[in-house]
């Protein structure tokens, strides 16, 4: 994820305010990391809600890799904005991004990429991203994303 501010929104396929919780730590305290990846968390399952709300069915989601980083501070009841977008694809797996940033000001509080792949209920192996998924993909991005292939090993 780039340094700078994600102030504009056309950036992220999927914006949302949501508010920096409450109820979670003594007033005036910072937010603890695990609410912030909650946060992160509902963003990413909205975004595959989103895919599957287009698509019906598709190969049971599954995370892969989650990769958080904590880049500033907020409060209880800071307002707050969450962006998702879908950045890379293979044949069996995605990449999604997200990022948590303050409303006012737009200082990012904290980005997230998130590995995604599906599994065949059937065999229970990955599955390969099915055409109507990654159609709905780059209809909710408005661009098309290539298949990249990971090297061999």
């Amino acid at each position: 994820m780039s340094e700078v501010s994600p102030l504009n929104d056309e950036t992220y396929a999927m914006v949302d305010d949501v508010v920096a919780p409450t109820d979670t730590q003594p007033e005036g305290a910072h937010v603890v990391d695990y609410e912030l990846q909650k946060l992160l968390s509902e963003g990413w399952h909205r975004y595959v809600a989103l895919v599957r709300e287009r698509v019906g069915e598709v190969p049971a989601p599954v995370v892969k890799q989650i990769t958080t980083m904590f880049d500033a501070e907020c409060h209880g009841g800071d307002p707050l904005q969450r962006g998702v977008r879908a950045v890379s694809r293979t044949r069996r797996s995605y990449v999604l991004e997200e990022a948590l940033w303050q409303q006012g000001s737009g200082q990012v509080v904290a980005t997230s990429r998130v590995v995604m792949t599906g599994i065949d209920r059937a065999t229970g192996r990955a599955a390969e991203i099915p055409p109507g998924m990654w159609a709905a993909v780059e209809a909710i991005e408005g661009r098309t994303i290539e298949t990249t292939e990971r090297a061999p090993t």
